[in-house]
């Protein structure tokens, strides 16, 4: 018989609380990591939204990448030079054109172009997306002159978003006026005196009447302005074929030495009148170019005639031609009163005239257009050769024509 006393069991109400104590733990940590759960999901959901943001947004920004290279592309292409400017005034876009006719972003903002970007930033009434702010203006900048056309740039809500400037390099278009303007106003001037002079010898000689003797004095002084109305007559015939489209030369074989016998000769009655000695020479028996004949004689021509021009009476005037490897110089040499400093920079400039003046100072003014240098320079060149000029005043000049030997 077992008289071990007996256990007592578990107190149900204590057994009860542990459980509830269990259960509360279990609940607490299920909610614990249904709350950890949902936060990581959260996190990985807004890290996936990031990224996808940030994937988006590289997208867009290489999109815009691409279409600021096509239109950067499409700028480079054209002959006007194009700027635009955001609304705090930083430039956005240059093309090359601009850069090259501009000479870069600083020459840009030293210039009137500048200022005018300035002037016209804050206009803030617009009607269109590109809206002009002024006409169309005629600038200097680096050396060019560049026609200028301002327009403000806005989105479709009519909301400002920079300045936009179209740049024309006009240069040669405000030369060519500035020529135009001066070649009228020089043969305005060069017409007149002549034609004053015949008009008033015309009418002396027509008082005179049938039966009275002729005068000499007047015929001569008649002659002689008739030849200067001619001369400038065969100037502007030369001007216009010098101008002309198919201006072109021949390259014919060509013995020097009867070319400039031929100058000389054509000259003749300008140099027996000018009271000067003209004396060709050629170094060898044979020396041969090639080119065109009559188009040589127009150039060498109006060099000897440059040189009659400019050396007083009982000078002399000097053609010597001469060979140098594959090149033959031709030189024309005066006795003359030589070209200044300050003219010699411009002397082959079309319609130039200098103040040359003879040793007592007596301003010579031959008249004329003032372009047979300049004629004479493009005629040359024309041939694929060359000229220059040395000269000192009171000592003479040397004009150095160089072509290419046959």
């Amino acid at each position: 018989m077992n008289n071990k006393p007996t256990q007592p069991g578990p107190d149900p109400i204590e057994l009860g609380g542990v459980i509830d104590r269990v259960n509360q733990l279990g609940g607490a940590s299920e909610t614990f990591f249904r709350r950890l759960y949902r936060g990581l999901t959260r996190k990985n959901y807004e890290k996936r939204t990031i990224e996808e943001q940030n994937r988006l947004f590289s997208r867009a920004l290489e999109r815009r990448e691409e279409e600021v290279q096509r239109l950067n592309a499409v700028l480079s292409t054209l002959d006007q030079g194009v700027i635009m400017q955001d609304e705090e005034g930083r430039l956005v876009i240059m093309n090359e054109s601009a850069r090259v006719m501009l000479g870069g972003v600083k020459s840009f903002w030293d210039s009137d172009l500048g200022a005018l970007f300035e002037r016209y930033r804050h206009t803030s009434t617009l009607t269109t997306e590109i809206t002009p702010l002024s006409d169309p203006q005629r600038v200097t900048v680096n050396g060019r002159i560049v026609a200028a056309q301002l327009a403000a740039v806005a989105d479709e809500r009519g909301n400002r978003l920079g300045t936009l400037i179209v740049v024309r390099d006009v240069t040669n278009d405000a030369l060519t006026d500035r020529l135009r303007e001066k070649f009228i106003t020089a043969i305005s001037h060069e017409l007149r005196t002549p034609m004053a002079i015949i008009k008033g010898v015309s009418e002396v000689i027509l008082e005179q009447g049938e039966s009275g003797k002729p005068n000499k004095r007047l015929l001569e002084t008649l002659s002689r302005n008739v030849d200067v109305l001619d001369r400038m007559i065969v100037e502007l015939l030369d001007i216009s074929e010098l101008d002309a489209s198919n201006f072109a030369v021949r390259a014919d074989s060509l013995d020097l030495e009867p070319l400039l016998d031929a100058v000389v000769k054509g000259m003749e009655p300008e140099i027996v009148r000018a009271g000067l000695s003209v004396c060709a020479r050629v170094d060898e028996d044979v020396l041969k170019i090639r080119g065109d004949e009559q188009r040589l004689r127009w150039a060498l021509g109006h060099l000897l005639q440059n040189s009659l021009y400019y050396t007083q009476e009982g000078g002399k005037v000097y053609l010597m031609a001469m060979r140098a490897e594959d090149t033959v110089t031709i030189q024309v040499v005066d006795e003359g009163v030589g070209i200044s400093q300050k003219d010699m920079p411009h002397i082959f400039e079309r319609f130039y005239r200098g103040e040359a003046r003879a040793a007592n100072g007596r301003l010579m003014d031959p008249r004329g257009l003032g372009q047979g240098l300049f004629i004479a320079q493009k005629v040359i060149e024309a041939h694929g050769g060359y000229i220059t000029a040395q000269s000192e005043p009171g000592e003479g000049s040397l004009f150095t024509v160089v072509l290419p030997a046959s």
